[in-house]
């Protein structure tokens, strides 16, 4: 199934340049600081996830059974560094598809990607719980990022004028 959502997964999957860490865990909050810098920059998410803020962090189940549900894309089972299991997420290794997504789209996947590809797991998650929803959300609430970047576009332009 081709969905827009599946679309952005294949273009993080095909672009991101160490393949080996992207879990499911990895591949969420990637698309969520996606829609996020989309929601500042543009007011609107890049997917239409509704994001809960759980113990993992902002997640939505959706996004490993979109994957899953893909044929170009592969879901299987590993064993992390530290002996634990994940979701190892990866293109097919024949896949030669288009990836149909607009500029705007590959311009903030781009910044997701360059943002995030230096950073260990460790960094990265901290690179996650410091971004406004999640610094100013109760853990097991709903994050509504639209509202949110107005929110956190309000708060900078404040700052900005002291």
């Amino acid at each position: 199934m081709k969905t827009k959502t599946s679309n952005l997964i294949k273009y993080l999957l095909k672009n991101y340049p160490h393949k080996s860490e992207l879990s499911a865990s990895r591949l969420t909050k990637m698309l969520y600081l996606s829609d996020w810098k989309n929601a500042i920059e543009n007011s609107k998410q890049l997917t239409d996830a509704e994001w809960h803020f759980n113990h993992y962090g902002p997640y939505v189940d959706n996004f490993i059974k979109i994957a899953k549900s893909d044929n170009d894309i592969n879901v299987t089972s590993a064993q992390t560094v530290f002996g634990g299991h994940k979701q190892q997420i990866e293109l097919s290794k024949n896949y030669n598809g288009s990836i149909d997504i607009t500029e705007p789209e590959k311009k903030i996947l781009d910044f997701v990607i360059e943002s995030t590809k230096r950073k260990n797991y460790e960094d990265f998650i901290k690179l996650v719980y410091s971004t406004y929803p999640i610094v100013s959300s109760s853990r097991y609430s709903d994050l509504n990022l639209v509202k949110m970047a107005s929110e956190y576009k309000i708060i900078l332009e404040k700052s900005s004028n002291k």
